[in-house]
């Protein structure tokens, strides 16, 4: 009998832990895609809000942190690359300075973004990875900066620079500093 209850417990436990899940998928599908619109929820999507809301399930999501997602226990948050873009004319002079390019949809934002995990390998020790992939790292750069240059008819050059965000620490946060800097990893013209 203890242990069916305790194989009932944990059947429990993971059919929550699932449930949450499906409705967190859903929420971000979603809400990513149908933003400002109305939609038709599907049958599963207002099954699995119904339980998430029902008020022990709520209660035990709530205290546990089930209901945060899995973020909240990812073990290795990735860091901040911004990339930065100067356009000039022909007589040096700048014509605009951007930081993204220009997306027609939202996914080719978000993919844009996710490139950047790729950037950290150019921190680290470069006997680590082969010659050949920091060159398709770099490829990858001129390759954005290209599609840049693009964009403005006028411009006969740009100027590409790669940063990561120095986030204030805990300690500096409490003396005031509350500005974060960029590092400049690599520039590229």
């Amino acid at each position: 009998m203890k242990r069916k209850l305790q194989l009932s417990g944990i059947l429990i436990i993971l059919l929550v832990v699932f449930v949450i899940g499906l409705k967190g998928t859903f929420d971000g599908y979603y809400g990513f895609y149908y933003e400002n619109k109305n939609y038709e929820k599907p049958l599963l999507y207002k099954i699995s809000e119904n339980i998430a809301q029902s008020k022990p399930v709520n209660i035990f999501t709530s205290y546990t942190g089930f209901d945060t997602g899995y973020g909240f226990y990812a073990p290795n948050v990735a860091s901040d690359f911004v990339m930065s873009f100067e356009l000039k004319d022909k007589n040096g002079n700048i014509l605009e300075q951007k930081t993204m390019p220009y997306f027609k949809n939202k996914e080719s934002r978000v993919r844009y973004t996710t490139v950047f995990n790729m950037f950290l390998d150019k921190m680290s020790d470069k006997n680590i990875y082969d010659q050949k992939y920091y060159q398709y790292l770099d490829i990858i750069i001129r390759q954005i900066a290209a599609h840049v240059i693009r964009e403005n008819p006028n411009a006969f050059s740009v100027t590409t620079k790669l940063y990561l965000y120095d986030y204030p620490t805990i300690t500096g946060f409490k003396k005031g500093k509350t500005n974060e800097n960029l590092i400049l990893i690599d520039e590229f013209k």
